[in-house]
């Protein structure tokens, strides 16, 4: 609903993911499209994902990323990036988060922060069931 009445407001920012979550994520959206009958869209979710499961601190984001980086036994490739439209508030957070990881001495950390914001929402999803 915030994307079709603050649809101006929305401004593009890229993503880094895990691959494996991109993948999860185009299929549940996919599926989703298909059961709901709605035009869904994967900024839509990466939005959803980001309101729920990014913080807006440094250290929790940090924290965030370690636990998933733990998760997944150190396994987490470079990433495949994106752009994708978000709503204000996760673009005010989102925008400025690699260069907050940067000065806080880790960079190239936000892939794992998105990633694992990501999973976390995905993981949600999975135990929800459908959309329909």
């Amino acid at each position: 609903m915030d994307l079709k009445l603050g649809k101006n407001q929305w401004r593009t920012l890229p993503f880094r993911f895990a691959p494996d979550l991109v993948t999860v994520l185009s299929s549940r959206v996919a599926q989703d499209r298909e059961g709901s009958g709605r035009p869904l869209t994967v900024a839509q979710y990466v939005d959803a994902a980001m309101r729920l499961y990014l913080p807006n601190d440094t250290n929790a984001q940090l924290a965030l990323a370690e636990d998933f980086f733990l998760r997944r036994e150190g396994d987490v490739p470079a990433g495949r990036q994106s752009s994708h439209r978000v709503s204000p508030g996760i673009y005010e957070i989102a925008s400025r988060l690699p260069n907050d990881l940067r000065m806080a001495g880790r960079a190239r950390t936000a892939v794992h922060v998105y990633s694992a914001a990501m999973d976390l929402f995905l993981t949600a999803l999975k135990n929800e069931g459908p959309l329909v």
